[in-house]
């Protein structure tokens, strides 16, 4: 049974992660769970904007349905806490003036993830200075982030 405190500790402890090469279009960080699953955090800049991606870059072939956070409880909170190390080291580091990320909403589980991810979102432009608007799409959320002018 998953507990809040197992919960809590999954978000306060995230893996170790590695920045992997990078340049001032593409910002890369890949980690890996003690299960093997490997995952990538890719920042491309399309103009002014930056274009985040996350993904498991080796799903299993018996659970297409399993999404970047894998299945619920405290293996995919620590997944998700990770992300959030990785998405905030690459906005202290570059600064954006705008970002771009995209939930997915198809299949049950993902319409849960989506909303973790609008959390999520809310919570970090209010955090670091960010207006946020969201476009509901029919299998997908995009969130985009605009730095505030000062």
């Amino acid at each position: 049974m998953i507990t809040y405190r197992s919960l809590q500790e999954a978000l306060n402890r995230p893996y170790k992660w590695k920045r992997a090469r990078s340049t001032a279009r593409n910002w890369k960080a890949t980690f890996t769970t003690p299960e093997k699953d490997k995952y990538e955090f890719q920042a491309v800049r399309v103009k002014k904007r930056w274009e985040v991606a996350f993904s498991l870059e080796n799903p299993p072939k018996d659970a297409p349905s399993m999404g970047v956070t894998g299945t619920a409880g405290a293996g995919a909170t620590k997944v998700f806490a990770t992300i959030i190390q990785i998405f905030e080291v690459f906005v202290k580091e570059n600064k954006p003036d705008s970002i771009k990320f995209t939930a997915d909403k198809t299949e049950g589980v993902r319409t849960t993830r989506a909303k973790l991810y609008a959390r999520f979102a809310t919570k970090f432009a209010r955090a670091y200075g960010y207006d946020l608007k969201t476009q509901d799409n029919v299998i997908d959320i995009d969130f985009l982030f605009t730095k505030k002018k000062k």
